[in-house]
């Protein structure tokens, strides 16, 4: 059941593509745009289980407490794509994973913004966090940089053998800051 967990929390990270706006290291350049709340959803297609299978995976969150709202309204919402290539519960219990997606955020000031990501997933008991970095391709804030992190959570009672996992939750562990 932990190896499900783990290997479930594993893609949840890679959906949540959404968290384009990232936050910033320490020593990173100065902020343009912070979002204290990333919450949302991910799917998993066809669902992952023991059997490598290409997965497509559609999530969508929503941003919140975003600063200077000037800039976006406040907040918005956010779609990501993710590809993962022959992809099993087995596969992606170790952790360490990358995978590179989209996703475009819709500012609640009708602005919208175009992201490439990548994300990494954690090792041991951070295996169901994803670092998530990136950059701005199209609208506002293009060229900018994104990072962030977000932790997923298995929804449903999946087992990886019968039931696939196909659907996640998830929330940021930090704020999402471009840069």
């Amino acid at each position: 059941m932990k190896q499900t967990f783990v290997r479930l929390s594993l893609v949840g990270a890679l959906a949540l593509g959404m968290s384009a706006l990232g936050a910033a290291p320490g020593n990173a350049a100065t902020a343009v745009q912070t979002c204290t709340t990333l919450k949302g959803t991910a799917t998993l297609t066809p669902g992952l289980t023991n059997t490598p299978a290409d997965q497509t995976v559609k999530a969508k969150g929503t941003l919140s407490g975003c600063t200077p709202a000037t800039k976006t309204g406040g907040g918005g919402t956010i779609k990501a794509t993710i590809m993962i290539s022959q992809a099993s519960c087995t596969t992606l219990i170790n952790g360490g994973q990358t995978f590179k997606g989209t996703a475009v955020t819709d500012w609640l000031n009708g602005k919208v913004s175009h992201e490439a990501l990548t994300f990494k997933t954690g090792t041991g008991n951070s295996v169901t966090v994803a670092t998530i970095t990136g950059k701005v391709t199209k609208g506002l804030f293009l060229g900018h940089l994104v990072n962030g992190q977000i932790k997923f959570t298995v929804k449903g009672t999946p087992n990886c053998t019968t039931i696939p996992v196909t659907k996640l939750s998830f929330k940021n562990t930090k704020n999402f800051v471009i840069t």
